[in-house]
């Protein structure tokens, strides 16, 4: 005669099947997060492109040689929108609440490049709620120059084994993304524009 399953043996089930779904939905996005990375992989264009915009202006000073110059060029109304004036840190200006946003720990010395690099996003967002956006080339421009200062400040493998981590990482969201202005999205979101992205890649390689 089969057992009947109690009350305690239904919950144990229930949440063996949600954990093997999201174990399923991450492997699976992880998946297609690599395909997006060698998509982007062998493309690199300039660093910086046209500037047609003030907020192309002030983040292109904040990737190019002297980043003190995106506070002088700091677009009009940035502050009352954003909430925040830009701060100097280490020669570069950041975002003075900004962090380093990760689903794995990063090194503390990461933490002044990730608020440069929360600052250059926030230019991004400011562009887009204000009818002017950045140009495509911006956010990767963004990212390579939070990569390079990651890179730039570690002293063993360890720590370049952690920028080369946050690369992929911060690579195939951005790709994902389309290289415009970053948006919060849930898992599902992401597992669908992933994939939209990997087919949109495929089609256009043929």
């Amino acid at each position: 005669m089969t057992e009947k399953p109690t009350p305690a043996d239904r919950v144990r089930h229930a949440v063996r099947r949600a954990c093997l779904g999201l174990a399923t939905s991450l492997l699976a996005l992880f998946i297609v997060g690599a395909a997006g990375v060698a998509a982007v992989a062998s493309a690199s264009p300039p660093r910086v492109g046209p500037v047609a915009t003030d907020v192309d202006r002030a983040i292109a000073d904040l990737v190019g040689s002297t980043p003190s110059d995106a506070l002088a060029h700091l677009p009009a109304g940035f502050e009352s929108v954003m909430g925040y004036r830009p701060v100097l840190e280490d020669a570069r200006p950041v975002n003075p609440t900004g962090s380093c946003s990760s689903p794995v720990p990063l090194p503390g010395r990461f933490e002044p490049a990730c608020r440069a690099h929360d600052f250059g996003y926030d230019l991004l967002r400011f562009g887009e709620h204000t009818g002017r956006p950045a140009a495509q080339w911006a956010r990767r421009a963004l990212d390579g120059m939070l990569i390079d200062a990651m890179h730039d400040s570690c002293s063993n493998p360890l720590c370049d084994l952690a920028a080369t981590v946050a690369d992929g990482g911060l690579t195939s969201n951005s790709w994902r993304q389309d290289w415009r202005t970053p948006v919060s999205e849930s898992t599902g979101d992401m597992m669908s524009t992933t994939t939209l992205r990997v087919v949109e890649t495929i089609g256009t390689r043929r």
